[in-house]
Parts: C-alpha cells; sequence; structure tokens
C-alpha cells in the first residue's frame, strides 16, 4: 500500500517535470525565433607606450646664404650742361636829343589836315589872324590850291570876311574827285606867305567805308 502511494507521487512528480521541461522547452524555441540583438564589440584600449627618455636633437643652425646682389646699373651719360653765359649787357640806348622844330619862313602856319565822307568833294578851313583868340579872322586872305610840294598852283580862292575858305572839288551827287592835294597862303604876287598844308587824298570810297575821304579841312593860323 505504501509502495503503491510512492509510484503514484513518483509518477506524478514525473508528469510534472515533463510538464514543465515542455514549458521550458518551448521557451527556448520562441527566444531562439526572436531576432537576437548584436551586441556592439567594445573598442580596444591600446596601451599607451612608455615614455622613454629620447634625447632631443640639437637644433643645427641654418647656414646663412649670402645676399643677392641688384643689378648694377649703369649710369646713363648725360651730356655735360653748359654753363650758362652772362647775358651779353644791353647798352642802354643813346638818346638823341631832339632836335626842335624847323622855324618856318613863312608869316603863317598850318594845322594837320583831316579828312571824312560827304556829299561832294571839297577842301575848306579857317585862316586865324592870332592862334591864341579864334576870333580873329583873316578876311580876304588869298588860298592856293596845288600839289603837296607847291609846286604849281591849279586854283586860288579869298576867305571870306569870317576868314573861311573852301575849294568845290565836284558838285553834289557826282561821283567823288580823287586826288592828292596841298594848300597854302600867297600874296596877290602868288608869293607864298604860309607853310604847306596837307596832303590830303580824296576818294570816292563809300560812307561806309572808313578810309572815305571827300570833305578836307586844313586851317592857317600866325
Amino acid at each position: 500500500m505504501d509502495l503503491t502511494k510512492w509510484r503514484l507521487r513518483f509518477a506524478l512528480a514525473a508528469l510534472i517535470f515533463a510538464g514543465a521541461l515542455a514549458c521550458r522547452t518551448a521557451d527556448v524555441f520562441v527566444a531562439q525565433a526572436t531576432v537576437t540583438p548584436t551586441r556592439t564589440p567594445r573598442p580596444t584600449f591600446t596601451p599607451l607606450p612608455k615614455a622613454t627618455n629620447t634625447p632631443v636633437p640639437t637644433p643645427v643652425p641654418p647656414t646663412p646664404v649670402p645676399p643677392t646682389s641688384a643689378p648694377t646699373r649703369t649710369a646713363t651719360r648725360r651730356p655735360p650742361t653748359a654753363t650758362p653765359r652772362p647775358p651779353t649787357a644791353i647798352p642802354p640806348p643813346v638818346v638823341q636829343p631832339t632836335a626842335p622844330p624847323p622855324v618856318s619862313q613863312y608869316e603863317f602856319h598850318v594845322n594837320p589836315a583831316t579828312c571824312s565822307h560827304s556829299g561832294l568833294t571839297y577842301i575848306k578851313g579857317t585862316v586865324y589872324l592870332d592862334r591864341f583868340n579864334p576870333d580873329a579872322r583873316y578876311a580876304g586872305a588869298i588860298v592856293a590850291l596845288g600839289p603837296p610840294d607847291g609846286s604849281t598852283i591849279y586854283d586860288k580862292v579869298k576867305a571870306g570876311d569870317d576868314g573861311v575858305y573852301t575849294f568845290v572839288l565836284s558838285s553834289e551827287g557826282q561821283p567823288g574827285r580823287p586826288g592828292t592835294w596841298g594848300l597854302w597862303l600867297v600874296d596877290p604876287a602868288d608869293r607864298r606867305k604860309s607853310d604847306i598844308g596837307g596832303p590830303i587824298v580824296t576818294n570816292g570810297l563809300p560812307a561806309d567805308n572808313p578810309s572815305a575821304c571827300w570833305a578836307g579841312t586844313v586851317d592857317f593860323w600866325k
């Protein structure tokens, strides 16, 4: 009787053990079926070398490099600078003594002639008895017209009471009469009694030409 109980107990224990073993086996199969994570290997530590007393090499001083000499430039020869000569001293101009105006041998003298454009060609003027008194006129003075050298008398007129004389060389509306004229005073015997006035060069140039000469003027004075 006791033996039978023990057998039953033993069979029951075997059954429980078999069941437990079966569960364990199933767990193993399930674990094997699951992907096993890859294990990252740990880094390998390389052991540091032991410090050794390595002698430090003595630095070798650099060999000095001789400086490269710059290429020598050949100086361009310049022509010698001519020494400037001192300026030649210019002698001051010799001032010539001014000769006094010639003393006229005639009783009357003449003013410089003038000329301008007009509607006719003529020469006129006034004869004064006193150059300091314009009211002193020479009425009846005889005035001669001729070449500038006074060698010939072309015409003569007498001054009026106001001392004014006039030579009409061309009438109003006619072309200007060209010519070169001189004038002087004469006595009734045609002897000169004044310097020669002029010359007056008349022409037929139009009024817009500044060189036009139709109306000449010559005054005499004592």
